[in-house]
């Protein structure tokens, strides 16, 4: 077995270096990753090589046991990337046997989407003032009321509070408008404020009152905001047929699931909603990850102010592990953060095999993307692997300076 790590203490700049060649998911070219990093020693900015080696062989362990046919990890400290590996194949059938590169291969990252895409809309237009937390829902879509609804806030659909269920069958044939229409009509379980479920109508709803409160759809502000000034270039809603860089979530449900969503409620919705449908690289989601441990700028570009980051990462009361958006380790070794995740440690896992962790206090972060739902929907030891991978990822950074510009400013 061979495994090769990819020490990084340059900025993620550089391993951008070549972008003019980079191109959308779906189309030819070069790739940018190689040449442009500058390696070195993982102990400049205070880690240990050895355990993030222990990290990448728990990868290879899950892809020879046969989880997934490939994987994309990423590790930094702070703005840096530390770590950026490739593992497998995108597939296992015909077409799809080209190996992973973490900087072109653009995986389905489900509910990754609800943070990376919705929430941090949401932040952003708290930023501008369109939104507040504890706004009602029916302030921006008053369709959403009636029978209690007109009592869920923003908050609630945040922190999955809203009493909406986890989720519901969209019925075929609708249109995506009439899908959304379905949805907001779904009656509450409980009354809002009551009791945590995890609920991906929450998001898809969270979504909608979103775009109205910016005036324009969430994806092109995204595209403005975030993805376009951090050069996350692979990374968009609906790649659609003929990506050749996407990574099938299944080929159990036939060759439909390569570069098309693979959450049902999303493609009803046409593929752009709040709860999934985004897809993207591990080098982009790097980028972001490095953003948000870095207080909301990278390389002098400023995304989001580090107060923001900080409101929508912490516990909200009465909400269990629950941030705005996103969650936050509970008791040790019982959620994707492992056994020594940091109080202030936040996150969130995608169905098809993704994940993303920051950890502010140690500057550490990790995203790691499979396709575990290629051969089976059933569940195996995904979160396993993830804490595995966690718990590495901290025995590398218990030693050493921390990052100097860790936590950024406002």
């Amino acid at each position: 077995m061979s495994i090769s790590l990819l020490l990084v203490a340059a900025s993620l700049h550089a391993a951008a270096g070549t972008d003019s060649t980079r191109t959308p998911p779906g189309g030819e070219g070069e790739t940018a990753r190689g040449a442009s990093h500058e390696l070195t020693a993982a102990s400049t900015v205070g880690m240990s090589a050895t355990a993030l080696i222990h990290a990448e062989e728990e990868v290879w362990r899950d892809l020879e046991r046969g989880a997934f046919p490939g994987a994309a990890l990423a590790v930094g400290r702070g703005p840096r990337v530390v770590l950026e590996e490739g593992f497998g194949t995108v597939g296992r059938g015909a077409g799809e046997n080209d190996a992973v590169d973490p900087d072109r291969t653009v995986y389905d990252l489900a509910s990754l989407t609800k943070v990376v895409g919705t929430t941090t809309a949401v932040m952003l237009l708290v930023e501008d003032g369109k939104m507040r937390l504890d706004d009602p829902v029916a302030n921006f879509l008053p369709e959403f009321s009636g029978y209690g609804r007109e009592r869920v806030t923003i908050r609630h659909l945040l922190t999955h509070t809203s009493g909406l269920p986890e989720g519901i069958d969209v019925p075929a044939g609708l249109s995506p408008q009439q899908a959304l229409r379905y949805v907001l009509a779904t009656p509450l379980r409980s009354t809002p404020g009551m009791r945590v479920e995890y609920s991906d109508l929450s998001a898809v709803v969270l979504y909608a009152a979103a775009e109205r409160a910016a005036g324009e759809p969430i994806y092109r502000l995204l595209d403005r905001r975030v993805f376009g000034p951090l050069r996350m270039r692979s990374t968009t809603y609906w790649p659609g047929e003929g990506c050749t860089r996407c990574a099938p979530t299944s080929r159990v449900m036939g060759p439909a699931f390569r570069g098309h969503v693979h959450d049902p409620i999303s493609r009803r919705l046409g593929g752009i909603s709040g709860n999934a449908g985004l897809f993207s690289t591990v080098h982009d989601l790097a980028r972001f990850a490095a953003m948000m441990a870095n207080g909301g700028e990278l390389e002098g570009v400023r995304v989001l102010q580090a107060s923001t980051i900080r409101l929508f990462t912490q516990k909200q009361p009465g909400t269990g592990t629950r941030a705005l958006g996103w969650d936050t380790p509970g008791r040790p070794g019982t959620s994707m953060f492992g056994e020594r995740a940091g109080y202030h440690s936040y996150g969130h896992t995608g169905y098809t095999g993704t994940s993303i962790w920051i950890d502010p206090d140690l500057g550490t972060w990790v995203v790691l993307l499979s396709n575990r739902t290629y051969d089976t929907e059933a569940n195996n030891r995904m979160q396993q692997l993830r804490r595995a991978v966690a718990d590495h990822v901290v025995d590398a950074t218990t030693y050493g300076p921390r990052v100097a510009s860790v936590g950024g400013g406002d």
